[in-house]
């Protein structure tokens, strides 16, 4: 039996075969690595070592990383055929109506999502600051976290459910109290995207609040004491010292979000919205693929609109990097 076989296989023998030769192969590596390191030349021997330590991981980042994008690439422009067309798949992308909808859409994403969801979770972390209750307060906001994006569709699912259906959503029950419309999810084109974005904000402010609450406990009292001995009242010192003080940690939860909601697929896959216009990038590429299968122009097409999420992916990672070092500069 091939090691491709054990991989695939669907017997708890065939599975418990592939999971041994897995770890044995991993340890064996390992112990390799270990004693090439042990026998490293003495001269520059810091840097042998750091490097001998960092191939495993550059090993499996050209695999799973470095090639793929490569190989999308170059499918990127070509068509079925394998014959090189430019960028026409590009041009297909940008001229079709759809695609126009869900760019439009994965951007309103990323403009909205990451600043409310770090606005809620600097609040939320500036109001629970030393308070009693605070590490129940944050384990409350964080725990939409640890669910999964489907998870959250389930339960957002029924806070949304239409009136006349049994339960009633909570969010409609809410709404007629006051005398307003149902929302009409996910059937209603015209708010279906920011509803969606909703159950984002959800999921991230609790991230937002716990590496928040971080940030703030780590800025100095002295200079928050200084700024009220010197007439600030306490807005006003946490717009001068305590936003400044913590704009790092701000920066990695904003690009962080941003990144996620570029690459959201989860919830808008398991609403079915691209049904009713709350199509993304990441979820048209995924049904453009599905739809036209292996080999076809299609499977190219979706190689262009992957490639369209990495070009917008790749400036929030040069800005973090660039922060970074920055950062480590000024310290």
């Amino acid at each position: 039996m091939s090691l491709y076989d054990w991989a695939h296989s669907s017997s708890a023998f065939g599975k418990l075969s592939f999971a041994i030769i897995i770890a044995a192969a991993f340890l064996a590596v390992i112990g390799i690595l270990l004693l090439v390191i042990d026998r490293a030349p003495k001269t520059g021997r810091e840097k042998w070592q750091a490097f001998l330590f960092l191939l495993p991981a550059l090993f499996f980042l050209l695999v799973g990383l470095i090639v793929p994008i490569i190989s999308t690439a170059l499918s990127s422009v070509t068509d079925a055929s394998g014959g090189f067309t430019g960028f026409k798949n590009f041009s297909w992308a940008f001229g079709d109506n759809q695609v126009r909808h869900a760019i439009g859409n994965t951007l309103r994403w990323v403009i909205i999502a990451p600043i409310v969801a770090t606005t809620v979770g600097l609040a939320y972390a500036y109001a629970i600051d030393g308070v009693k209750g605070e590490a129940m307060a944050k384990a409350l906001v964080f725990l939409p976290t640890a669910i999964s994006f489907v998870g959250a569709a389930v339960i957002w699912k029924l806070m949304y459910q239409e009136p006349g259906l049994a339960p009633s959503g909570l969010v409609n029950v809410v709404l007629k109290w006051f005398g307003m419309k149902p929302l009409g999810f996910p059937t209603n084109s015209h708010n279906i995207t920011y509803l969606l974005i909703v159950i984002m904000i959800w999921i991230q402010a609790g991230f937002a609040t716990v590496v928040l609450s971080a940030a703030i406990k780590g800025v100095p009292t002295e200079m928050i004491e200084a700024a009220k001995i010197d007439g600030a009242n306490a807005w006003q010192a946490f717009r001068k010292v305590t936003i400044p003080s913590i704009r790092p940690s701000l920066i990695v939860v904003l690009v962080t979000i941003s990144i996620a909601t570029l690459k959201i697929f989860d919830l808008v896959k398991a609403f079915g919205a691209n049904q009713y216009g709350g199509d993304v990038l990441a979820n048209k590429m995924y049904v453009t693929y599905q739809q036209a299968g292996i080999g076809s122009l299609g499977e190219h097409q979706s190689s262009a609109l992957a490639m369209i999420i990495f070009a917008l992916v790749i400036p929030f990672v040069i800005f973090q990097v660039r922060q970074m070092i920055k950062n480590r500069v000024l310290r």
